[in-house]
C-alpha cells in the first residue's frame, strides 16, 4: 500500500514498508500496552507534528522500527494498492501483473512467432505448440510409460504408413503417407530449403519469425494445418476405420488455409493477388489500398 491519507490501511497486518507486517514481531500484548488497536490505521499512531507515537522503549524491542519513516500524510487523498513486479518495479495492481510476476517463466524462444500470430488458427497453433515441444502421446514417447503387460508395444507400428513406431519427427514427415500429403500441400507455397525433416522445418520456422509478409503467414498456417491434420488422421485409423487418402487429407489442409486466408484484410499489392490467384481465391475478394 502506497500511504496517503492513512486511514484505508492497518498498521499491523497490511504491507506499507519494507517491515511489514508489524504485527509479525510486534505482539497484540505489546500494542495494547501502548493504548493503541490491533485496528488502528497507519493515520492513527502519527501525532499532528508528524512523529510515531508509539512508546520509545519500542527501538530498543524492536530495532528495525528505527528504519520505519513516518509517511507523509494527505488528509484529501486515499491509500493507494500497488503490485511489485518482478523487476522490484512498483505497479498499478492487476491480476495479469500479479500472473507474470508468479508464473514460471522460461527464455523465450525464437520460433513463438512462428506459432501465435493474429491470423493464426488457435486450435492448430495450439497443436503445433505441443507439436515442437514433443509432446504429444507417440508412439516412442508412450512405450518408456509404464503400462500394463496386456499391452504389446513390440508389435505397435505408425498407423499411417504400418512400418516403424510412429514419432515426432516420423508423422513430420519422414513416413511415406505424410511425406506425400507435405510434397502436395507444400507446393502452395514457397518455404526455400525448407524439407521435409522436422528439423528443416523448425530451423525455417525461427529464421522467419518475425516476417509479417502474405505468403510467410499462409506458410505458417500451412504448416500449423498440416501437422494438425496428419495427426488427427493418425489417430483416426488407429481408433476407429475412417481412412483418407494423401490427395484428399491435402485437399483438405488447402481448402481450410484458403478458407482462412479469404478473411485476412488484404493490401492492395500485385504480389498478393499473384498469391491469391495461386490459392484460387476469387478476383472479387476485397483488397484494402491501405
Amino acid at each position: 500500500m502506497s500511504i496517503r491519507s492513512g486511514r484505508k490501511t492497518n498498521a499491523w497486518s497490511d504491507n506499507w514498508c519494507s517491515y511489514s507486517p508489524l504485527r509479525s514481531f510486534i505482539t497484540p500484548r505489546a500494542i495494547a500496552n501502548a493504548g493503541l488497536s490491533l485496528s488502528s490505521m497507519v493515520a492513527d499512531p502519527i501525532t499532528d507534528n508528524g512523529q510515531w507515537l508509539w512508546p520509545q522503549a519500542w527501538y530498543d524491542l524492536y530495532p528495525v522500527l528505527i528504519d520505519v519513516n513516518v509517511p507523509q500524510i494527505l488528509s484529501d487523498a486515499e491509500d493507494r494498492l500497488y503490485w511489485r513486479d518482478t523487476e522490484g518495479k512498483l505497479q498499478d495492481f492487476r491480476t495479469g501483473e500479479a500472473w507474470n510476476s508468479l508464473r514460471h517463466r522460461e527464455g523465450k524462444v525464437h520460433w513463438v512467432n512462428s506459432v501465435w500470430f493474429s491470423q493464426c488458427i488457435p486450435r492448430h497453433s495450439f497443436h503445433l505448440w505441443l507439436v515442437i515441444k514433443n509432446n504429444l502421446k507417440t508412439q516412442d514417447r508412450m512405450a518408456v510409460w509404464e503400462v500394463g503387460s496386456a499391452t504389446n508395444w513390440n508389435l505397435m507400428c505408425c498407423p499411417l504408413c504400418k512400418h516403424d513406431r510412429d514419432s515426432r519427427d516420423h508423422l513430420f514427415f519422414q513416413c511415406p503417407y505424410s511425406f506425400e500429403v507435405w510434397e502436395i500441400v507444400r507446393k502452395m507455397v514457397d518455404m526455400g530449403s525448407a524439407t521435409d525433416s522436422w528439423s528443416s522445418i523448425m530451423h525455417w520456422m525461427e529464421l522467419n519469425a518475425h516476417s509479417k509478409t502474405l505468403d510467410l503467414i499462409i506458410c505458417n498456417l500451412l504448416i500449423a494445418a498440416s501437422t494438425y491434420f496428419i495427426w488427427q488422421e493418425r489417430n483416426n485409423r488407429l481408433f476407429s476405420q475412417l481412412q483418407r487418402n494423401a490427395c484428399a487429407l491435402s485437399k483438405i489442409i488447402i481448402d481450410t488455409v484458403r478458407l482462412r486466408i479469404m478473411g485476412f484484410k488484404i493490401g492492395a499489392d500485385p504480389k498478393h493477388r499473384k498469391t491469391l490467384d495461386k490459392w484460387q481465391i476469387s478476383k472479387n475478394m476485397d483488397l484494402d489500398p491501405g
